[in-house]
């Protein structure tokens, strides 16, 4: 069971009302280190007044008493859940030092990879196969050298990151748009589930508050702001990508993105802010030996011919099953065990409907 110092308790019990972030700020500022809260507010009313207005300024007064904060804080421990304020301990000293820190950060998981080496990852919701493997080799390669992955919830690049980093050292902070009893998407319950289980899940909002459109890109600071880097896997021009990508500028955190091809919407906002000033970066060991890390040596893959045979076709493009079958000259039940040993091995990854594409060519490698 959690235990929170008098400051503490005053930024929980602050942080549960519907006040702006500024305002909670200023009154927290007044109450700080004061004895009977209550009877403070009494006393400094028309300063607290001239703030907030005479209806806030009533319910919280009536919010200022042991029960309230006692069903707050119950609140919290029946869902299992650590806040962390500003004032806290082990409150990021990374997210500590941007503007408009969170006054509170509800965790659930293992708040220990809040004071671990984070990086940021993040990208579109509809990113094509590419970019999804992109991802996967990105996330594989930074998460095994050490660093823990900063990303959101969604679809597409952040649930990728998420697995990809799960599957290898689990080293993943997700960062909610809303409260924990509002987990959106919906479908991504699951997930959360089990970065929950094996890394850490924040957010800013108390438990009962829904995730709405205009919170993911305030959300998206913290992402920032924890991290020393940030990488841009994909996103169009305007997409919630590029605001991660302004506040790590803002922030003075390293900014890297992934370049495209001409014509390729979803990674116009990457070439963008290669543009501006973004570290170009088409492979993870730009970002590792960037950081002086060295990647973790992977053992010699030994291929047998055939498998050679289908990775030197695949280096071609991306090819339909059939035409694999045609240029080996096997019939297709001949190669489907082929192509599954090869994505077992991440050398081969499924496009649509039985087309394959290389996801790395160790003929080069």
């Amino acid at each position: 069971m959690a235990r929170y110092t008098n400051s503490e308790m005053c930024l929980i019990w602050l942080d549960s009302l519907s006040l702006d972030y500024k305002h909670k700020k200023e009154i927290y500022n007044l109450i700080n280190g004061k004895e009977g809260i209550k009877d403070f507010l009494v006393q400094s009313k028309s300063q607290i007044l001239s703030l907030i207005g005479e209806q806030e300024y009533q319910r919280l007064t009536a919010c200022a008493n042991a029960s309230y904060f006692s069903f707050v804080i119950d609140g919290l421990q029946r869902r299992n859940i650590t806040a962390l304020t500003i004032e806290s301990e082990n409150y990021p000293e990374s997210l500590k030092e941007t503007p408009f820190a969170p006054l509170v950060l509800y965790a659930k998981g293992n708040i220990d990879l809040l004071s671990s080496d984070c990086f940021a990852m993040v990208g579109s919701r509809k990113s094509l196969p590419l970019s999804i493997r992109l991802a996967e080799d990105f996330a594989k390669s930074l998460s095994t050298a050490g660093l823990t992955l900063v990303t959101g919830i969604a679809e597409g690049v952040d649930s990728t990151v998420i697995k990809t980093a799960l599957e290898n050292t689990g080293k993943v902070i997700s960062v909610l748009g809303g409260g924990f009893d509002c987990i959106y998407p919906a479908s991504n319950g699951d997930l959360v589930k089990q970065v929950i289980e094996k890394g850490l899940v924040i957010t800013e909002y108390p438990p009962e508050v829904k995730a709405l459109p205009h919170h993911f890109p305030i959300r998206n600071r913290i992402i920032a702001g924890l991290a020393k880097g940030t990488l841009v896997v994909s996103g169009a021009v305007k997409s919630g990508t590029q605001y991660t990508a302004s506040y790590a500028v803002d922030y003075s955190r390293d900014l890297f993105a992934i370049p495209y091809s001409v014509g390729i919407k979803s990674g116009e906002g990457c070439n963008e802010l290669i543009k501006n000033g973004a570290t170009l970066c088409d492979c993870p060991e730009d970002i590792l030996s960037f950081y002086g890390l060295e990647k973790t040596a992977q053992p010699t893959l030994k291929l047998d011919e055939q498998q050679t045979a289908i990775v030197k076709i695949l280096s071609e493009g991306e090819k339909h099953v059939q035409e694999i079958s045609k240029k080996l000259g096997k019939q297709v039940f001949e190669i489907l065990p082929m192509l599954s040993a090869l994505e077992m091995l991440g050398i081969v990854g499924k496009n649509g409907l039985n087309v394959y594409g290389l996801t790395k060519n160790v003929l080069e490698e």
